[in-house]
């Protein structure tokens, strides 16, 4: 009876030890495989952190202007009609922090002009387009600020949607849209690009990134 009872109480314990190492096995396995999805999960978040930092350094990033950096302009551009809500500042390799200004000229006929203006100075004005030199200009509708998918340094363009008509006395609105890409001496304007779009009456933003993105493969 007494090796019967040693024979159970050997095999429980041997029981109890195994379900003991088999559990500490499977923590430490556990603990193994968290560890691991862990550091996975960081690199992760530390790419998508570098990633992001990444595309954000290399943003434009236009605000809305202040009163006393509307006065810089007023001092730069005297007696000139600027359109405020398309008036912003930037930060662009010309000027590093600066204010994109543009201007509605009167003389000697309505037209678009652009500017880049900076401590109370007129930094640079952007060439203006050919297919809209003989046209008068009424509206600017849109200003918005890109990155092209270009290689090298030139990726910055800025896209306006304007309107324009074909004389002063004409009433017919005609949607114009001009792409601007960044040049070694400053900025050049897209003319074939801008053509399509002005073409296939583009008239808002989201319509010519679409082309840009869809058809011309100009945005990532």
């Amino acid at each position: 009876m007494l090796k019967v009872n040693n024979a159970i109480f050997l095999q429980t314990n041997f029981v109890v030890m195994y379900k003991y190492f088999f559990s500490s096995f499977l923590c430490s396995f556990t603990l193994l495989a968290s560890l691991s999805v862990f550091a996975d999960i960081s690199q992760a978040d530390i790419k998508n952190q570098t990633i992001t930092q990444s595309s954000q350094d290399k943003q434009v990033k236009p605000t809305k202007i202040t009163q006393s950096e509307i006065r810089q302009i007023q001092q730069a551009l005297p007696q000139k009609k600027i359109i405020f809500n398309h008036t912003f500042r930037v930060k662009l390799p010309e000027c590093n922090s600066c204010l994109f200004v543009p201007v509605q000229e009167s003389l000697p006929k309505n037209r678009l002009t652009l500017h880049l203006v900076r401590d109370n100075k007129l930094l640079y004005t952007f060439p203006q387009s050919q297919q809209v030199k003989s046209w008068n200009f009424r509206q600017l509708k849109a200003v918005s600020f890109l990155q092209l998918d270009f290689s090298g340094p030139n990726e910055d363009g800025i896209l306006l949607i304007t309107e324009y008509s074909q004389s002063p006395k004409s009433n017919r609105p005609l949607p114009v849209a001009i792409l601007y890409q960044r040049d070694t001496k400053g900025y050049k304007v897209l003319e074939n690009t801008s053509s399509i779009l002005t073409k296939r009456k583009v008239k808002t933003v989201a319509e010519a990134e679409n082309i840009f993105r869809n058809e011309l493969q100009y945005l990532p």
